[in-house]
């Protein structure tokens, strides 16, 4: 997985800076583990949005994964955002309106996509993982989203969960299961989504000290600070694998500097 860049944030006084917001995050809590999606209102705005109406509000709170077509030679996806779990009863999501298609970007591993019928503008709730590079749903699906750092063992774990055909029962053809059994317990569940904009809370400067503080991601989702005197660089790492959200660097250089924060592969 590439590194992404979150964020980078100028110090050229001794004062306490405003807090800045970078890019969104779905914040994703799932029975397998949590993880974290850069999501991508540049290429696909439409896709971000209506994502985000539908996380914020809770429709997709204790929704299930519903089909995965892991097993199969050809497309290889584990999809969500359909089917709520209310009261241990399986029922549709309430959906918005239907959205147009904005498919500027691959299906590459580790994207997130909208889901749609054979109507290329029909996506309303539903969305899925690509756990592999499905080069045949390129251009005609919008991926607008991508996890960070070692969120992918987590799709990579929903993937690997037996596949059930209920069709008769639940009206699922590909049901993931993770035990042979229809009971809630059984069923690949996504606690919540949230989405918000990634965001430094607290950076402040005294003499040669600067304390960072930024919005802590999940576990799965370790970030470097790196450091230059220039934005043009050469960046330095000055500290890895961080999941606290807090970084004190008591080597400061004297005059302006510079920081970014980048997730870890």
């Amino acid at each position: 997985m590439p590194c992404r860049l979150l964020l980078i944030l100028p110090l050229v006084t001794l004062l306490t800076v405003a807090v800045l917001a970078g890019p969104p995050i779905a914040r994703f809590q799932s029975v397998l583990g949590n993880f974290d999606v850069l999501l991508d209102p540049a290429t696909a705005p439409v896709s971000v949005a209506n994502f985000t109406a539908y996380a914020d509000r809770g429709e997709y709170d204790s929704t299930l994964i519903h089909r995965s077509t892991t097993y199969t030679d050809n497309i290889q996806i584990v999809q969500g955002g359909g089917f709520g779990l209310i009261s241990n009863v399986i029922a549709p999501v309430p959906t918005d309106l239907p959205i147009p298609l904005e498919a500027g970007l691959p299906n590459s591993r580790g994207t997130l996509a909208m889901a749609r019928t054979s109507d290329l503008n029909s996506a309303t709730s539903q969305w899925y993982f690509n756990l592999s590079n499905n080069t045949g749903l390129d251009f005609n699906y919008a991926v607008f989203g991508r996890v960070l750092g070692g969120g992918q063992s987590v799709i990579d774990a929903m993937g690997s969960v037996p596949v059930y055909d209920v069709s008769l029962q639940l009206g699922f053809p590909e049901l993931p299961l993770l035990q042979m059994s229809l009971e809630p317990e059984s069923l690949v569940l996504i606690d919540s989504i949230r989405v918000t904009p990634f965001a430094i809370t607290n950076f402040t400067r005294t003499a040669n000290t600067t304390e960072l503080r930024w919005q802590a991601l999940s576990s799965n989702t370790p970030v470097r600070v790196e450091r230059a005197t220039n934005l043009n660089g050469p960046w330095t790492s000055v500290v890895t694998k961080l999941t606290t959200g807090e970084f004190t660097d008591t080597n400061t250089p004297a005059g302006s500097a510079f920081y970014r924060i980048v997730t870890e592969p």
